[in-house]
């Protein structure tokens, strides 16, 4: 070891050693000086801190699973999008308001956590897959030579979730942080937001439009919905599954961000479902996703489907997300004017 090194934890060694003289109980005074007679003791102390304070501590500390529904975006100008504002506002709580911990390194004291970097990483699944289609469905022709906010947007928001600063598939060469590309993506649904403002973009209103949107986030969620029959199937048998808590926490997420993403395009197109005689399964899909994200066990569990005692959480969240999946098929094809296949 480095003289200097030695030197220092020395003195660090010294110092403790004179506060624990100013210690008042002489039994608990007498163990610790005994304990910290050398550096490598004071080494040895401090990791056990680290191991056992800094990472379970901080981790408490920096988890942050935020899950409120009362979350409202009401615009006063019609030309205005609520979806378009309710998604740059979940990035910006999300990364910039909070701490993106799906990209942190170990050295975070949220190195260890999962459920909230699933959750997150959930989220974020969800912004993705209507900024991607909105911008297939309502960005300005490809020959217009202005500047396509929206679908600038929606690359930025395909980035993956877990860059910090080096890719996964080069570690040696640096990368943009996903902080930093989806902070771009809202700070272009801004200028969007901007443009709607002052007339130099138009948001269309359609009941296609909303058919399409709807479709592709009820894509999204037979994604998760496969991940949940797939791990209840080959896992339910074992007695703990170390990957139940990350599906259920990413599936959570996303069904969270459909809940307020939905609840601000049923603003933006509350005349085509009112026209539609859509208002009952729209508040129905809306509270499916609503009840589904705020399941919160303190442990989630993927007990066997015939137990007795032991539950199975991913099943209970697969029941509201199905439900909110099929009216989301359902007003789809309302909207299409095509009857709804039988399933």
């Amino acid at each position: 070891m480095p003289e200097k090194l030695k030197n220092c934890l020395k003195t660090c060694t010294g110092f403790i050693r004179d506060w624990i003289k100013k210690i008042n109980f002489p039994v608990i005074r007498h163990r610790i000086g005994r304990f910290l007679r050398s550096w490598w003791q004071l080494i040895a102390l401090l990791f056990a801190g680290i191991v056992f304070l800094y990472y379970p501590v901080g981790g408490m500390l920096v988890e942050d699973i935020d899950a409120n529904t009362n979350i409202e975006i009401v615009q006063n100008r019609p030309e205005q999008s609520s979806a378009v504002e309710m998604m740059a506002f979940i990035i910006n709580r999300e990364v910039s308001q909070k701490m993106w911990t799906p990209n942190l390194p170990f050295f975070f004291p949220s190195y260890f956590l999962d459920n909230m970097p699933n959750f997150q990483l959930g989220m974020m699944s969800s912004v993705s897959t209507l900024a991607q289609a909105m911008s297939q469905r309502l960005a300005r022709p490809i020959d217009d030579k202005r500047e396509q906010h929206l679908v600038e947007a929606a690359k930025l928001l395909q980035y993956p979730g877990n860059i910090w600063m080096f890719s996964p598939e080069n570690r040696l060469m640096p990368a943009p942080s996903s902080n930093s590309q989806y902070k771009k993506a809202r700070k272009q649904l801004i200028k969007y937001s901007y443009g709607l403002n002052d007339g130099s973009e138009v948001f269309y209103r359609t009941p296609e439009d909303l058919a399409y949107f709807a479709d592709r986030l009820a894509a999204g969620l037979g994604k998760s919905l496969e991940k949940i029959e797939m791990q209840v199937r080959e896992y339910s048998s074992n007695f703990t599954d170390n990957k139940a808590d990350d599906i259920f926490y990413y599936t959570r997420g996303q069904i969270y961000a459909d809940y307020l993403l939905l609840k601000a395009l049923g603003a933006d197109y509350k005349h085509i479902i009112l026209d539609h005689n859509l208002y009952l399964p729209w508040t129905q899909m809306l509270n499916a996703l609503e009840l589904g994200s705020q399941i919160s066990p303190a442990i989630v569990r993927n007990g066997e489907i015939n137990s007795i005692s032991a539950p199975n959480h991913l099943i209970a969240i697969a029941l509201y997300t199905s439900r909110a999946r099929f009216l989301m098929r359902e007003i789809s094809q309302i909207l299409k004017n095509r009857p709804l296949r039988p399933q």
